[in-house]
């Protein structure tokens, strides 16, 4: 994929080009509480750009198989592109977190593309201890409204075939999606720009 790319490993020059812009001012009024079905309390809100620990923190809590259906491949644990991760403008990139007692347990974001600025790339990743809970379904429709207020009516997703979870969560989202097959995984486009 392209340098726009949140699937692929940043490069050491495009961190650097990241961490030098300013992070976009912190967006007040997108954080709340929920509980899920079993219980669970979970606050849900903007990233911070100072959050590249806590999000190395999250990566300690992903089995390999999680790292792999995120990245496609096992990334080593590396505290700059973490950092890279947490540094968003909140208009191009935009990243929402869930909270369990003060620790990051998920993260969804996305990425504007900067050749078609109304796509925009999207990636999920919640703790293996969570799975299952619909984690990932409020975090979609919570990014879906705000890229919307940003002009962003298409995320864009390669899902590896295997990952049935996160299909699932598109699937149920009730948005437009089409699909298409490149080896191992499925190129999805998703269509955000109408409310359901």
């Amino acid at each position: 994929m392209g340098s726009g790319s949140i699937r692929r490993i940043p490069s050491e020059e495009e961190e650097r080009q990241r961490l030098a812009q300013p992070p976009g001012p912190y967006p007040e009024g997108y954080e709340n509480d929920v509980t899920l079905k079993d219980g669970t309390a979970l606050h849900f809100r903007p990233i911070r750009p100072d959050e590249g620990p806590a999000l190395l923190r999250l990566y300690d809590r992903l089995s390999d198989e999680s790292l792999y259906q995120r990245f496609f491949v096992v990334p080593a644990k590396d505290a700059a592109k973490a950092d890279y991760l947490a540094h968003v403008d909140y208009h191009d990139q935009f990243a929402v977190v869930a909270l369990k007692d003060g620790e990051i347990v998920a993260v969804a974001r996305y990425h504007r593309n900067a050749a078609r600025p109304d796509h925009a790339e999207v990636a999920f990743t919640v703790a293996d201890s969570l799975h299952g809970k619909g984690i990932g379904s409020i975090l979609f429709a919570r990014l879906a409204a705000i890229a919307r207020e940003n002009g962003v009516a298409v995320f864009d997703a390669e899902v590896l075939t295997t990952n049935t979870g996160m299909l699932r969560v598109f699937e149920k989202s009730g948005c437009p999606l089409e699909r298409r097959t490149e080896g191992d995984r499925y190129l999805l486009e998703i269509g955000i720009a109408e409310k359901v």
